[in-house]
């Protein structure tokens, strides 16, 4: 996995917020000094002027204490506020919308934008409107409104490359590419960020090539390309360089090290390594420092070196020690302990790890001690207020005795009175409330009468058992609805010597995934029927015309979209060919302990706002013996085990690699047992839905 500062960089960039950079320790005096020359010059301006230097001093604060900022930006509204100068004004509810994207106030920034939109809209400002598109679809990607967000970035590019502005297209262009990402789409956000790479690279905009080299590296190593990785953060560090700013090439180094060490390179992340010391040396920074020598010396034991690792070690707890870093220091004395025991060397080994324990011991000891001298010092505090308001209510408290002993009779009165009163309303209420359960019971009865019915008339129309084993000799099905009736269904027909199998996840579930169910069903059977030529993704493509028509989905706002997942495939036993197109749903096949994944395509059976053309169709070879699995969504997102987490795609690819050579009807047990086990006593949260098939 990535180091944490590449994690943390993926999180920036994914949140687009490109006017945010990492500061030097020592610009905070030199922007202090910038921001007290500017205020200077405000009063000796006009209202434009003003404002533009209000901005200027708000940018300042951006970079750092940005709430601090915000009383500029809000001074700079009060003077734009009646002025004619659209552009200005709408500069400043942008820069106040971005505030609120930084802060996490994501309603407030779409409500300013709307108000910028409104207008530019008005005056015919266009370059502010897709300004405010790009950053209203921030605001919506930060919120995870993924369809809003791409709804207004499609706005934003059409907008800016109307006006030809290619600034706006180059940024528009990256966002989209962080939202594809954000889809798994990483061959369509690489393709994004190429765009706006290639422009950026026309203006020289060097901050920005080297953002995006960064963003380019990080989809590579999502799609595994480590050289690609390298390479990307090689540019950037280069870049960086150029530019100067040492906390980028710091990071930059530092995500190039990680990539070295996970692909085995580790002379060159060694190399790296004393780059990055050299590096956090000149900025000061003792901290990482000490991390740096950790990562060196526990680099140089995995080599064998024990002697460097030593070495190494030593430097970091010097330093460890000048800055008290007692959590460093206690990885330093483990790692020497498991040095000196390679070694062979017990007596040195059993020391360090003794100092290693002891220091943990400390650690523990030294937060529990301050623990305890703050409770010490609240409870001496509350005791010593206590006696004080102990003398005040003694007096308080005698007249108060006098007053309850008199007021003691009355109250015992009005007390049984009201008990009566209660009782007597209780009872009445009691009959009621009786006559209502009878009712609702009758009432649910009926309803879970018409379910149960309702099910029935699925169950029947699902593919019978023997047809089934007929068309497919070796198989499981492991079917678990969440309710009575199910959101999920598996659909299999013969035709032309061919079998065509489906898995489908309607929409909802219960009653609501049921109609669709019953519509999907009739749906496959009506194009299978008609289709003279059989193909995966030709049936998909009818599927999703054929939901869009009858729900009439034309994808206006708030209209519904529902629709379907679906996994399908074809298998031709005499050409032993397998074709297979997928929404959402992706297709494994096992052979020779190896497991393949066909990729479906990232749109439903319905209107999408990412909506391709056609599906695609994957064709491979088959061999008898191979292991084909299709699946919903509901066996991997349930939740269970002992952290109450999802059980997630990674153990259901291992646990299925694990079961290749069971029976059809043993994986069906393994499944059916492990999904017991990790659900435990937790709700089922979604229908399930596995089939295996043995060619």
């Amino acid at each position: 996995m990535l180091n944490l500062k590449l994690k943390n960089l993926f999180l920036e960039i994914m949140r687009t917020i490109l006017f945010i950079l990492l500061l030097f320790p020592g610009v905070l005096f030199s922007q202090t000094t910038n921001i007290d020359s500017l205020k200077s010059l405000i009063d000796q301006s006009d209202d434009s002027t003003k404002v533009k230097l209000l901005i200027e001093i708000y940018e300042n604060y951006e970079k750092g204490k940005i709430v601090e900022g915000k009383q500029y930006l809000e001074q700079a509204l009060k003077i734009v506020e009646n002025s004619e100068d659209v552009a200005l004004k709408v500069e400043v509810l942008n820069r106040i919308g971005k505030f609120y994207i930084i802060t996490g106030e994501y309603e407030k920034s779409i409500d300013i934008m709307k108000k910028a939109m409104f207008i530019c809209e008005e005056k015919g400002f266009y370059k502010g409107t897709a300004t405010a598109y790009l950053n209203q679809g921030a605001a919506y990607d930060k919120m995870g409104k993924y369809d809003e967000a791409m709804s207004n970035f499609m706005k934003a590019l059409n907008v800016y490359e109307n006006l030809g502005d290619t600034i706006g297209v180059a940024k528009t262009y990256l966002n989209l590419g962080l939202l594809y990402s954000r889809h798994e789409d990483y061959e369509k956000s690489l393709e994004l960020y190429k765009k706006s790479l290639e422009i950026r690279s026309q203006i020289d905009d060097k901050e920005g090539i080297a953002l995006l080299y960064n963003n380019m590296a990080i989809v590579n190593y999502y799609l595994e390309d480590y050289d690609n990785v390298r390479n990307y953060f090689e540019k950037a560090y280069q870049m960086y360089l150029e530019l100067g700013n040492l906390r980028r090439q710091l990071m930059a180094l530092s995500n190039l090290a990680e990539i070295h060490s996970i692909i085995g390179q580790k002379e060159k992340a060694l190399n790296t390594y004393f780059k990055i010391l050299k590096l956090e040396e000149e900025l000061g920074e003792k901290g990482e420092q000490v991390a740096t020598y950790f990562s060196i010396a526990a680099l140089y034991f995995g080599r064998d070196n024990f002697n460097a690792a030593k070495q190494y070690c030593n430097k970091g707890i010097i330093l460890a020690q000048e800055i008290n870093a007692l959590d460093d220091l206690s990885d330093f004395y483990d790692l020497l302990y498991q040095i000196y025991k390679e070694e062979l060397d017990y007596k040195s080994a059993l020391e360090y790890a003794e100092v290693a324990h002891a220091l943990n011991d400390s650690i523990f000891n030294a937060e529990k001690s301050k623990q305890i001298k703050e409770l010490e010092t609240k409870y001496e505090t509350k005791k010593k207020e206590q006696q004080i308001k102990n003398l005040e209510n003694e007096q308080i408290i005698k007249d108060l005795t006098i007053k309850k002993q008199r007021n003691f009779s009355l109250t015992l009165l009005v007390g049984f009175v009201a008990i009566f009163l209660f009782l007597l309303v209780l009872f009445s209420q009691n009959k009621k409330i009786r006559k209502a359960n009878v009712l609702l019971a009758y009432q649910k009865r009926q309803i879970t009468d018409s379910i149960e019915y309702a099910s029935r008339i699925q169950t029947a129309i699902l593919p019978p058992v023997d047809y089934i084993a007929t068309v497919i000799p070796d198989h499981f099905i492991f079917y678990k609805p969440r309710d009575i009736v199910s959101g999920d269904f598996y659909w299999i027909t013969h035709k032309e010597g061919k079998t065509i199998v489906a898995v489908v996840d309607c929409t909802g579930h219960g009653v609501p995934g049921a109609f669709m169910s019953m519509l999907g069903f009739a749906f496959l059977n009506e194009i299978v029927n008609k289709e003279t030529e059989l193909r995966a993704n030709e049936i998909l493509n009818q599927l999703r015309d054929n939901v869009k028509l009858s729900l009439h989905q034309t994808g206006k706002e708030n209209e519904a979209k529902d629709g379907m997942d679906i996994a399908l495939c074809i298998i031709d036993p005499k050409e032993n060919k397998l074709q297979y197109a997928g929404a959402y749903n992706p297709l494994y096949l096992i052979r020779n302990n190896e497991l393949i994944s066909l990729k479906a395509d990232r749109m439903p059976i319905g209107i999408h706002i990412l909506e391709k053309e056609s599906f695609t169709n994957h064709e491979i070879d088959i061999l008898k013996g191979d292991m084909i699995y299709i699946f919903t969504d509901g066996y991997i997102d349930q939740f269970g085990g002992p952290n109450t987490a999802k059980f997630k795609i990674t153990p259901f690819k291992e646990m299925l690699i694990s079961m290749r050579d069971k029976s059809m009807s043993e994986q069906k047990r393994i499944l059916e047992t492990e999904f017991d086990n990790w659900k435990g006593d937790k709700e089922q949260i979604d229908d399930v839905l596995v089939m295996g098939i043995k060619v």
